[in-house]
This record gives C-alpha cells, sequence and structure tokens, in this order.
C-alpha cells in the first residue's frame, strides 16, 4: 500500500467515532509503512553503489596470470585407464565368488582368474615398457590366449621397427611372431 492510500483510508473513517486507540494503530501502520520504504531504498542504494564499485574495478587494469592449458588424456591413456577399470572390476567379481562359493572348485577357478589377471598385466606392462625403450613414444600391448596386439605411438612403422615390437611381444609373452599383429598410432 501507497501512503496516499493509507491517507484516504483515514479521512474516510471518522476520527471522532473511531476513537484514540484507533488512530494510534493507524499512526504506527503508516511509521511502519515510512521505515519500510526506507530500508527498501536503502537496500537498494546500497545495492546500486555496489554496483558501480564492481564496474570500476572492472575497468581497472587486470593482470594476466599464467594459463596452463588442459590436455585430454590421449589414446594410450584412456586405454589404460579404460583396462584397469575393468581388470578392477573382474577382479571384484571374482572375489565376491572367492568369498561366496559353495564349492571348492568354485573357489578355486576364481582364484586362477585373478592369478592369470594379474600376471597378464605384469606381462603387458613389461612389454609395453620394454617396446617404448626402444625408442617409440608409447605402446599398448594386448594379449589374449595364444595371440597379442599392440599398438605404438608413431605416425607410421617400417619393416624393422615392426619386427623389433614382435620379437619384444615374442621373447617376454611366448607368442609365434606370426600370431602377433602390431600398428601405428599417432
Amino acid at each position: 500500500m501507497k501512503i496516499t492510500s493509507v491517507i484516504s483510508v483515514i479521512s474516510v473513517l471518522s476520527l471522532q467515532k473511531v476513537g484514540k486507540i484507533a488512530v494510534q494503530v493507524v499512526s504506527f501502520c503508516i511509521t511502519l509503512m515510512i521505515v519500510y520504504w526506507s530500508w527498501v531504498y536503502f537496500l537498494e542504494y546500497q545495492e546500486a553503489k555496489a554496483n558501480r564499485s564492481n564496474a570500476m574495478q572492472v575497468s581497472n587494469p587486470v593482470v594476466h596470470e599464467q594459463i596452463i592449458p588442459i590436455t585430454t588424456p590421449d589414446f594410450f591413456t584412456e586405454y589404460r585407464l579404460e583396462r584397469d577399470r575393468i581388470r578392477s572390476e573382474r577382479t571384484d567379481v571374482l572375489r565376491e565368488i572367492i568369498k561366496n562359493a559353495k564349492s571348492e572348485e568354485a573357489k578355486q577357478q576364481a582364484q586362477d582368474a585373478i592369478l592369470k589377471m594379474t600376471l597378464e598385466k605384469k606381462q603387458e606392462s613389461e612389454m609395453e615398457n620394454l617396446i617404448k625403450a626402444k625408442g617409440f613414444g608409447d605402446a599398448l600391448v594386448f594379449t589374449q590366449n595364444s595371440s597379442a596386439s599392440a599398438v605404438v605411438k608413431s605416425s607410421s612403422l617400417s619393416k624393422e621397427e615392426v619386427i623389433q615390437v614382435a620379437e619384444v611381444i615374442s621373447r617376454i609373452a611366448g607368442i609365434k611372431p606370426e600370431d602377433i599383429t602390431v600398428s601405428a598410432k599417432p
């Protein structure tokens, strides 16, 4: 309500009929409204003042900090993370089988599977590190049963480089060179 509407309410009411209490209540309401609108005005003033001070801050010279670019992981890093995540999930499932197995045979099979995964991980890591030691930027090796695949970080591979990679895999994993696939990925 605005002050003019309050005043019109007072004029409509006959002050003689209402009495002193009504006059005091109406006066209190008017005073309360004046205080409220003064407070709202004060808050708006403070907000406008803050906005002006922010505007001044923006116009000040900006000191540029050194920006460090965020690099996204490359194919090799992403694959290793995914491979580790999948192995971790498989290990968790196998541990649950060991924990809840009803037969010794099921428990032993799960334990053997965990041991096999651990050995594969160690073997793959060893092959990848030896391939990188040959001068390649990065390498991934995937072994499965009696075959293997390797992806080497390079724009292209010569026949000699393919043979070098295949020899490392064959020596460590005992896989025949003809069962090894080597490819390049920049």
